[in-house]
């Protein structure tokens, strides 16, 4: 830490303790430089005084972010699943899904999306919470898009939503 005992302007001296970073001064009381970055706009930072980018905001460091997906799946599927509160991963040890938004889709155009030849398995469908850290949004090898979820789910704090549509 440097103590700049007079920094001029036109109107008065100003007593700071200021930090020194390199090619300029840094007020921490204000939490900006006194002085304009040396590379303009180069550095990402629309603020040419402000200290450097936080990139810690761009990251979920505490894994709080949760996207909410929905899983489609039989009569039987369904039954297992609310028993056991978890979704068992199939092919590829994964368990798929879609963004849980809108109006679900009908049986039909599940099954005409994902490519599902038995439509019983598009009947019902589970809407869940999980940490977006575990899932990969994806285009399969159909061009179908989906999100690929590595393991079992877990939905006991999910707040997971069963649908069960037909009998």
């Amino acid at each position: 830490r440097v103590e700049a005992k007079s920094i001029h302007s036109r109107e008065a001296k100003v007593s700071a303790e200021l930090d020194y970073n390199r090619f300029r001064y840094y007020n921490p009381q204000t939490g900006q430089y006194i002085s304009k970055d040396p590379i303009g706009l180069a550095g990402n930072n629309p603020n040419s005084y402000a200290y450097v980018y936080d990139s810690n905001t761009e990251v979920d460091l505490l894994g709080l972010d949760i996207i909410r997906l929905r899983h489609y799946t039989s009569n039987k599927g369904l039954e297992g699943i609310k028993e056991s509160m978890t979704i068992k991963a199939g092919d590829q040890n994964a368990v798929f899904a879609t963004k849980a938004k809108g109006k679900p889709l009908s049986m039909a155009d599940a099954r005409d999306k994902f490519k599902i030849t038995n439509m019983s398995h598009t009947r019902n469908y589970i809407d869940f919470d999980i940490d977006d850290s575990r899932v990969e949004f994806r285009k399969n090898n159909l061009g179908v898009e989906e999100y690929k979820i590595k393991g079992d789910v877990d939905l006991k704090d999910s707040n997971a939503k069963f649908v069960k549509r037909c009998k």
